[in-house]
């Protein structure tokens, strides 16, 4: 049986005043049917409005879904404090969209000389693989921890919180010199001032890691929900722009 909706109840649905509607029904936008005295539409007529695959001339194109960046920098900030590890959010190519929460000292360093930074953008890259697979350790190309947690928006994977710059207390103490002489070599960087820094990095137990992991995965589906909240709000009202613009 065919379902009919109220002038009320179609305002509420589309958001638009009365006027609106009586704008929409004289200019043909809008079909209904009149009941003792009552308009009624037909609930199908209405979803063809709404959906944006309907096919309609002059139809306004679906934004690309985006990001809520400040509200993401803040659960980042969350993130890193309840974790005690640092955090940044990259796009699939590994470009930053968020700044550094607790970064260390090292990662500091390297990150300040161009080729540094270039390197680090490819392991970041590396690691926002877009799939949907749950956090795991890796190593990032200076030998540091690394876990990342994708962000989905309506199925596409826009973004990754990449979280770690720790190593594990069952990495190995020493050994590590010709590792950091071909990184300072590489990115321009002195060598003790490397050292230095590198012996200030945290060493995490597997307890530690183990939290720090199930803490990103989820941060990783939260910031997924929010993305696909915001991008269905954004395609609503974009629709409702339309419609009211065409009345």
């Amino acid at each position: 049986m065919e379902r009919f909706l109220t002038a009320r109840q179609l305002q509420e649905q589309l958001q638009v005043d009365r006027m609106t509607i009586y704008r929409m029904l004289r200019s043909g936008r809008l079909n209904g049917v009149k009941v003792g005295g009552q308009w009624r539409f037909r609930e199908e007529d209405i979803r063809q409005i709404v959906t944006p695959q309907s096919g309609l001339s002059g139809a306004s194109p679906v934004r690309q879904p985006t990001l809520p960046l400040p509200c993401l920098q803040a659960m980042q900030q969350l993130f890193s404090e309840a974790a005690e590890v640092a955090a940044i959010i990259v796009d699939p190519r590994g470009q930053p969209l968020t700044d550094f929460t607790d970064g260390c000292a090292f990662c500091s360093l390297i990150l300040d000389s161009e080729a540094g930074r270039q390197r680090c953008v490819k392991s970041w890259a590396a690691l926002a693989d877009g799939t949907n697979s749950a956090p795991r350790l890796r190593h990032c190309h200076a030998g540091l921890r690394l876990a990342r947690a994708t962000i989905h928006v309506e199925g596409n994977p826009l973004a990754a919180v990449v979280a770690g710059q720790a190593l594990s207390e069952a990495d190995p103490a020493d050994g590590q010199l010709e590792q950091l002489a071909e990184l300072a070599g590489a990115c321009g960087l002195s060598l003790p001032r490397l050292q230095e820094a590198y012996s200030t990095i945290r060493r995490l137990g597997h307890a530690h890691l183990d939290k720090m992991l199930r803490l990103l995965g989820i941060l990783g589906v939260a910031a997924s929900r929010i993305g696909s909240e915001r991008q269905r709000l954004v395609s609503k009202l974009d629709r409702i722009a339309q419609i009211t613009m065409e009345s």
